[in-house]
């Protein structure tokens, strides 16, 4: 898309960089597809260091030059960390002096906000400029990270961000949520019941063209990497924190008791050389275990499309908001999901859609029982592969993501 002066100018602001993989599945196939709609993009990330450094000039050159082939233009500040709480100011800071700037200069009419860091721009900017501010929430950030083990409840970090949070809410002309729960929640707070806030649900979608399956291509990426034959368990994302690598690796132990050949593949961006030991006590094989680090997010469809199950186990306390990515792209690749309850609606599409299994405690029986009854599911073949793609296309699409985004938009135009 070549931008003209007719284009609605729309700032998105996000604190998550775009040299990570959530980026290029969440924010930018959303952009491109609303820029075909008539919207033009300044995308504003937060970088961490890391990222840069092992990135190449030329690759970032690349990035930017084909973004704004679609209307998007790319500008990125440092993100810092340490110390936590005084980085995390200093880049609000920072963000705010830059964004002074921009909006007029770019004469901004729309700013989507994606979690409440870079929202928190918004809330002082919002009383200098009349722009209209779509919070795109992303989950309860404060007991999400309560939850983790990262904050405590009574900390300054969490009072900090749920006192924005509700700034926020308050200020915002459209708010969106990741599931039907924190929808509901949403609408039950005091403040919002009668201002008339646009709320909207939109989950953690997929682009279902580019997650696929192709029996042949699968079968010959099988054998490249010496797994014909076997069963694939797979995880994809980070380790640690909200994730329970040991308590999948527990699941694997079970399923090796059946399948003694099976490999469990790990698709993770940083080194985990800790996920051997814990694998070993447990008395699972070094062979067992496939660990890749650092795969290009459009490597990712080829590698999902092996498995036989995906699995992802998550601390589901406090959790009604999130909408886990990779559910959404196993789907679309055809992989049906072992997960546990509680996490936003991810367990009302697992039971609805019969694409999965659910895990209700961490413990050996029901271990056991989930290996047979993912067995048995993997019985059905080609029927279940077409239930997994369909479900992603009925409850995930992206198409339906870029859909509610644009309805919102153009309330807000």
């Amino acid at each position: 898309m070549i931008p003209n002066d007719s284009n609605i100018k729309v700032l998105f602001l996000s604190y998550n960089g775009l040299l990570e993989p959530i980026l290029s599945s969440q924010a930018i196939p959303y952009l491109k597809g609303l820029a075909k709609e008539g919207y033009e993009f300044i995308l504003v990330t937060y970088e961490k260091k890391r990222d840069i450094e092992k990135t190449e000039k030329a690759r970032i050159a690349h990035i930017r030059e084909e973004l704004k082939s679609h209307g998007i233009e790319w500008i990125y500040l440092r993100y810092h960390k340490n110390p936590r709480l005084i980085s995390t100011l200093f880049d609000i800071f920072t963000g705010i002096i830059y964004c002074l700037y921009l909006i007029p200069a770019k004469k901004i009419k729309i700013v989507h906000v994606r979690g409440i860091t870079p929202g928190s721009i918004m809330i002082v900017l919002s009383k200098f400029f009349k722009v209209k501010v779509l919070f795109d929430m992303r989950g309860r950030l404060a007991e999400e990270m309560a939850a983790g083990g990262l904050w405590s409840e009574g900390s300054l970090q969490y009072k900090l961000v749920k006192f924005a949070e509700a700034r926020l809410l308050r200020s915002a002309d459209a708010v969106t949520v990741l599931t039907k729960r924190h929808l509901e929640y949403n609408k039950k707070l005091p403040y919002l019941k009668d201002k008339g806030t646009v709320m909207e649900i939109i989950p953690c979608c997929v682009d279902i063209n580019k997650f696929n399956f192709d029996i042949k291509e699968a079968a010959d990426f099988k054998k490249t990497l010496g797994l014909e034959n076997k069963f694939i368990l797979m995880y994809l994302g980070k380790i640690g924190t909200f994730y329970f690598m040991e308590r999948m690796l527990d699941f694997f132990g079970e399923l090796l008791k059946t399948v003694p050949d099976a490999i469990f593949v790990i698709l993770t961006p940083y080194e985990a050389p800790e996920l051997y030991e814990k694998a070993l006590s447990r008395g699972i094989d070094k062979d067992n275990i496939r660990v890749v680090v650092g795969l290009k997010f459009e490597d990712m469809p080829k590698y999902l499309q092996i498995a036989d199950a995906g699995i992802f186990f998550i601390n589901s306390y406090n959790k009604m908001g999130s909408s886990p990515i990779k559910m959404g792209e196993f789907l679309a690749c055809g992989v049906p999901v072992i997960t546990n309850p509680g996490v936003g609606d991810t367990e009302d599409i697992v039971k609805r859609e019969r694409i999965g299994i659910l895990v209700a405690h961490f413990q050996g029986n029901h271990y056991k029982e989930a290996v047979r009854d993912i067995l048995d599911l993997k019985k059905t073949g080609d029927e279940l592969r077409d239930r997994c793609r369909d479900a992603a296309r009925r409850c995930l699409s992206l198409e339906d993501g870029i859909s509610k985004y644009k309805k919102i938009y153009e309330e807000l135009s």
